[in-house]
């Protein structure tokens, strides 16, 4: 009966002591992987890029997909293609769909952002473009054609 009653009081210490271990040490920090910040945005932005790139006809549909269950389907052709911005090396930033009649849609390569900022007020214009690239010489506007959904990830 003693061997128990010692084996039970050991068992209760080595609990005991376990529980102010524990209770005494906080959990280690956790750490994830910091490419920083220059590093880390160029993977964001070539992703984005990619992903648009390879992935725009299924975005496309599921966008056409989602709009017409709302019965707000489009008429036309549409496309999604990246946005980028103008005057900071023609960064993607997003994606956007664009819509129109057939021939102007399949020149649209892209979408500059052009964000404007007068004292409190901010605005932002997106414009399809016949390029991917968006510098202040090469932008070539397409006409006819809008933007009917915006995808945008902060960068």
């Amino acid at each position: 009966m003693t061997g128990k009653r010692t084996s039970m009081v050991l068992v209760a210490a080595l609990l005991l002591w376990a529980f102010l271990l524990g209770v005494g040490t906080p959990p280690a920090p956790v750490r994830g992987l910091d490419l920083g910040g220059g590093l880390g945005d160029l993977i964001k932005i070539f992703g984005i890029g990619w992903v648009v790139t390879r992935y725009g006809g299924e975005i496309n549909n599921f966008i056409n997909r989602t709009l017409g269950q709302h019965d707000a389907a489009i008429e036309g052709m549409t496309k999604v293609v990246p946005v980028v911005r103008v005057g900071k090396g023609g960064t993607a930033v997003g994606a956007v769909q664009v819509m129109g009649p057939a021939e102007q849609v399949k020149k649209v390569q892209a979408v500059a952002e052009i964000e404007l900022g007068i004292g409190r007020l901010r605005g932002r214009g997106l414009i399809p473009i016949s390029t991917k690239t968006a510098e202040g010489s090469t932008l070539k506007g397409v006409g006819g054609v809008g933007v009917s959904a915006n995808i945008k990830f902060p960068i």
